[in-house]
């Protein structure tokens, strides 16, 4: 349509091409976002080499990314999406508020999502891998009236409205502490602290000992 303005959001997976795609974002003026999926990304229906073999650590992506954007001065004009295994250990707030410290605008939770509040069947370390088939027993993936009966949307829905309640509380808690209770502290890498000098230099962060 003519005078229409199309703005694109792109997705990769974390590795060491991401600050190359970056910086060809950050000279496109219709670039939207940049999503930055880790190692840990993937749903049931992922090959186990997807899953074991590639993609890099979200941390250190989305930190070299945020200062290459500080550098240029352009770090509140491309948001950077961090996702990839949120939550696994069940710490979902403290893993976004640590991510966001490093350089992320925003985290994605499909996967936490899907698992926690939809039901399904995986976990970071077992997969039925019929996400693709329309055979998932869960009834999430499938057409089958016989598997999609076992679903109960409602509910579902009340569960997701609660897991995200639940982490917008957490996430205040962890803020407000950094006197942050109205805006996102994006990039306030000094609220940080590992224990592990190597990470620590990695990420330009405190090393904590």
């Amino acid at each position: 349509m003519l005078g229409s303005v199309f703005l694109f959001s792109y997705c990769i997976i974390a590795s060491k091409t991401a600050r190359a795609v970056l910086n060809n974002l950050a000279r496109n003026p219709y670039a939207a976002a940049l999503c930055i999926d880790d190692e840990d990304g993937g749903t049931g229906a992922a090959y186990n080499v997807s899953m074991d073999k590639m993609g890099h650590p979200i941390a250190s992506n989305i930190r070299d990314c945020y200062l290459d954007l500080v550098k240029q001065g352009k770090q509140n004009e491309l948001p950077l999406i961090a996702t990839g295994g949120m939550g696994k250990g069940g710490n979902l707030a403290a893993n976004a508020a640590a991510l966001i410290m490093l350089g992320a605008s925003a985290v994605d939770i499909g996967k936490y999502i899907m698992q926690t509040a939809a039901g399904c069947f995986g976990d970071e370390y077992n997969r039925c891998n019929v996400c693709n088939l329309g055979k998932c027993p869960r009834g999430l993936t499938t057409q089958d009236p016989k598997l999609y009966r076992r679903l109960d949307p409602d509910k579902v829905a009340e569960r997701v409205v609660e897991v995200f309640k639940s982490a917008d509380v957490e996430l205040r808690k962890i803020f407000a502490s950094l006197g942050r209770s109205t805006e996102l502290p994006i990039g306030m890498s000094d609220a940080l602290g590992v224990a592990d000098q190597e990470i620590a230099d990695r990420l330009q962060i405190s090393y904590v000992c």
